[in-house]
């Protein structure tokens, strides 16, 4: 795994995940990745034998969809040992905080239901049901058990696997949609499991794809993710399930994308949809058509200037251990090797990275390592890291990769 490889044509028999046309366009691949970004492994050489696939990206024509046409499912299954919170963040803890109060005012959530697809340890839905009498109801088969608070049950399971009971105000799915290899099928099911009679409003919120192909975030392309949204691709799957798109936005400096809808029975919108804009199905297959080359000349610059860095003693600190960190240095390969993991998140210090094996570091190790550079995975993150880094005394550059 070492760079990427750029295909092109379109593909015999495919069928975009999102809006069903057979108009799909390969236009990157990346073999060998790792699986899982977010599952770390408490042995190296375990770590360095994790389960690994091929990304085959392809894209819509017409609707700009996204997706890993070498998908194979049967080797994604979540479990325990899956660890993506980013609530340890001050920057993404206060984001979650504005959303969920904004769900929770405009849709007047106190006292009501709140049902959460894929909530992880429940971080977002006690937020969303910080309100009086609200209650929340959570999913996941990652959930590690305990007391998640007293008005909110997690199951321990996939959404779908057990009947709802009472009916929701609000069905929230974050970051859950885009690993799903079925995309539309799968929102036809969060409408087909809600009781009869009920009106809920459904929110979604994935990773946005322009902030790969518009604004170079090539590190987010990962196995765990089947699809990459754009708004027009995201409001198609909700169609098609039947349901009545009314909002799209991009959020968290342009690399989230939310969407709102609600059921074709439910009372008329009171306002026209608001959707975000994307550019023409053209400009994005030109897009896509160059992230190739971006992802070379990218892993060219690092490698000079990791090796520069080598060269004269110094280490970098390659500042998040989740999915951008995971892709970065797998695909700097040995040119990495004076890359020191480190993440904010104590669940995965002195864990190993599936595929390169390095064992990741909390940010109070860092002192006496020789670090000659901070590396800001995710750039939004870039002064709140500084400010941690100066507090250690650390006097490197601080920069986004």
């Amino acid at each position: 795994m070492s760079g990427a490889d750029r295909v092109s044509g379109f593909v015999n028999g495919a069928a975009c995940l999102a809006c069903g046309s057979a108009r799909v366009e390969r236009f990157l691949a990346l073999g060998g990745v790792p699986v899982f970004c977010n599952v770390l492994w408490s042995e190296r050489a375990a770590a360095q034998a994790a389960p690994r696939g091929d990304l085959d990206l392809g894209i819509c024509a017409d609707c700009g969809h996204v997706y890993n046409l070498a998908f194979d499912p049967e080797l994604v299954r979540y479990a325990e040992g899956y660890e993506n919170s980013l609530h340890h963040s001050p920057r993404f803890q206060a984001y979650a905080e504005e959303l969920a109060l904004d769900l929770r005012r405009r849709h007047g959530l106190d006292g009501k239901h709140v049902v959460e697809i894929a909530c992880g340890q429940g971080d977002f839905l006690k937020l969303v049901c910080a309100g009086a009498g609200s209650v929340g109801t959570g999913f996941d088969p990652s959930f590690r058990g305990g007391e998640p608070g007293a008005n909110l049950a997690i199951r321990r399971e996939y959404f779908g696997v057990s009947p709802l009971g009472r009916a929701p105000d609000l069905v929230c799915s974050r970051h859950a949609l885009e690993h799903m290899d079925a995309p539309a099928d799968f929102v036809h099911m969060m409408r087909d499991a809600v009781p009869a009679g009920s009106s809920p409003v459904y929110f979604c919120e994935v990773p946005n794809s322009l902030y790969s192909l518009r604004d170079g975030g090539v590190w987010d392309f990962i196995y765990e993710h089947v699809s990459y949204f754009n708004a027009r691709s995201l409001a198609a799957c909700f169609e098609r399930a039947g349901l009545r798109v009314t909002r799209t936005w991009e959020t968290f400096a342009g690399q989230f994308l939310c969407l709102e809808a609600i059921g074709e029975s439910a009372p008329a919108a009171l306002a026209p949809a608001q959707l975000a804009t994307v550019p023409a199905g053209d400009d994005l297959l030109t897009m896509a058509a160059g992230l190739g080359d971006e992802v070379d000349r990218l892993l060219a610059h690092w490698r000079r200037e990791f090796a520069r860095i080598a060269q004269a003693g110094g280490r970098v600190a390659v500042w998040g251990s989740g999915s951008k960190g995971v892709t970065f240095l797998n695909l700097m390969g040995a040119d990495g090797a004076i890359g020191v993991p480190v993440d904010i998140n104590p669940a995965k210090h002195g864990l190993f990275l599936p595929g390169v094996g390095r064992q990741v570091v909390a940010p109070e190790a860092l002192p006496g390592l020789d670090i000659a550079l901070v590396l800001v995975m995710n750039p939004v993150y870039a002064q709140e890291i500084e400010g941690m880094v100066r507090g250690l005394g650390i006097t490197a550059p601080v920069t986004g990769v």
